[in-house]
């Protein structure tokens, strides 16, 4: 691991100066992807939140860098417990699954709707993260169609405990069912 990259990312914040420094450094050398990911997925890692940034804005600008780590970043992050590793993380599943030409396989496909949809039915997620979800089901429910019901009856179940956002996330998905 590039020790100079570990401290440039251990010494980040939130702030969009910091996270585009990071993903210049990483764009200008793309070696430092698989360290930027490592620690994203480490659980044990304090800083892994301030990876996930990185990654998620990554994801942002073009999915399909990521596509070499899919799996493994697929595979850690439900185990994620930072809320701003999740809120990230919700994001990155979106631009994972909404990328075209599609480059994640069935399963991994598979793995974002299960996802999406823990998080929706769990109390303990935050707003954004259940919006990212609600989004996330909304892009496949055209080819996996089961999810039209369950998606009715998520948000039918719940609605008026939701905050305005998540009502807001909902209605735009409820006009796609």
């Amino acid at each position: 691991m590039d020790s100079n990259f570990y401290q440039q990312i251990t010494n980040g914040n939130a702030g969009l100066k910091s996270r585009n420094a990071n993903i210049k450094r990483v764009l200008d050398t793309p070696d430092l992807l698989a360290d930027l990911v490592a620690i994203a997925v480490d659980l044990s890692n304090q800083n892994q939140h301030k990876a996930i940034w990185i990654v998620e804005m990554l994801a942002e600008q073009n999915a399909a860098i990521l596509q070499p780590y899919a799996q493994k970043l697929l595979e850690t992050i439900p185990q994620f417990k930072h809320e701003s590793a999740i809120r990230g993380s919700s994001r990155i599943v979106l631009f994972m699954s909404k990328f075209e030409p599609i480059f994640l396989t069935e399963a991994q496909q598979q793995t974002c709707i299960e996802t999406a949809l823990d998080w929706l039915i769990n109390d303990q997620i935050k707003v954004a993260p259940k919006a990212n979800a609600l989004y996330t089901l909304a892009h496949y429910m055209n080819k996996q169609t089961w999810l039209k019901d369950e998606l009715r009856e998520i948000i039918g179940k719940d609605f008026a405990q939701q905050s305005a956002a998540y009502k807001a996330a909902a209605k735009l998905v409820l006009k796609k069912l």
